[in-house]
């Protein structure tokens, strides 16, 4: 069974962004009476329309039953899970593999602020009793499942168990 992942935020900015293109081709044909500018502006909408599908809509992470798919704006790539040897996931999830590394778009490293946060004004509530669970050291944002990148870390991870 394959499982697809992308964000529901890159269909939300794609929309507003689709939006807000409307709303410039609208104005154009109601305000513009030159029909170079008209068409100059609705060449320019075009353009932005198609950046907007590469870079929000396009682009995603299939996992499969024997490979990974990372689809990206200009190329797609297929990774055997056999062929993993390392996700890192600092500002986005890259794959290292045997045959180099791949960067997954749609897995950004989200969450820093709260990662910041927490480090910078946790110590005012470090004294407070919590459960153990809150008392463990926390490893990096990026890492964890609050981020899109450790979200999709831990997909790939739990598939490459079960491939064993």
């Amino acid at each position: 069974m394959n499982e697809t992942f992308r964000p529901k935020s890159n269909f939300a900015w794609a929309g507003t962004a689709y939006l807000l293109i409307v709303l410039f081709a609208v104005n154009s044909l109601w305000v513009m009476g030159d029909n170079l500018q008209i068409a100059r502006d609705l060449a320019l909408c075009f353009i932005l329309s198609v950046a907007v599908y590469l870079f929000w809509i396009k682009p995603k992470l299939v996992l499969r039953n024997d490979v990974i798919e990372i689809v990206n704006p200009f190329r797609t790539e297929l990774i055997a899970y056999s062929d993993v040897l390392e996700l890192e996931t600092k500002w986005s999830l890259a794959i290292v593999h045997t045959r180099g590394t791949s960067r997954v778009w749609v897995a950004p490293a989200s969450g820093k602020q709260r990662w910041v946060a927490q480090e910078k004004f946790g110590w005012i509530s470090r004294n407070a009793p919590t459960s153990a669970s809150k008392n463990e050291a926390m490893g990096s944002m990026s890492a964890s499942l609050d981020s899109l990148s450790g979200q999709a870390a831990y997909m790939i991870r739990e598939r490459i168990k079960r491939s064993h």
